[in-house]
């Protein structure tokens, strides 16, 4: 998945889906190519390499692997965080810079024309292994 030539979310589905949730904590992060890595534990990076980090996936919490990838909603947030911060790391200064996935949605979801019962991609965190939320 390269940021500088089109890009799909199939594209991100895929590199989600090839990772192993318990392997230990993972890192999504972006080369100074725009090039999207995930990396476990850490990875063997250079960090001169790296324009874009996110913040780590812990062990265990259903952030990336098989089930992840299926997440509409995670996947969403993902992939709107990283066009995101990567649209904006052009205006900062060069180096790394660290980012979270962001929530795109408003507080009290969307309301299309004054209609009930649309659909809303909920982009709250996620907290626990297999997608429970823990409050």
């Amino acid at each position: 998945m390269n940021l500088t030539t089109p890009t799909t979310i199939g594209e991100l589905r895929r590199l989600i889906a090839e990772a192993d949730d318990l392997a230990g904590a993972h890192v999504l992060w972006i080369d100074t190519g725009g090039e999207v890595h995930l990396s476990a534990n850490g990875g063997n990076h250079d960090d001169s390499a790296v324009r874009l980090r996110f913040a780590p996936f812990q062990a265990g919490a259903g952030m990336v692997g098989p089930m992840a990838a299926h997440d509409d909603r995670l996947i969403g947030k993902m992939y709107f965080s990283i066009l995101h911060h990567w649209l904006h790391a052009g205006d900062a200064p060069p180096g790394p810079l660290d980012a979270q996935l962001d929530d795109f949605e408003r507080e009290g979801g969307w309301n299309v024309s004054g209609k009930t019962g649309a659909h809303v991609m909920n982009m709250a965190p996620r907290h626990g292994a297999f997608g429970a939320r823990c409050h």
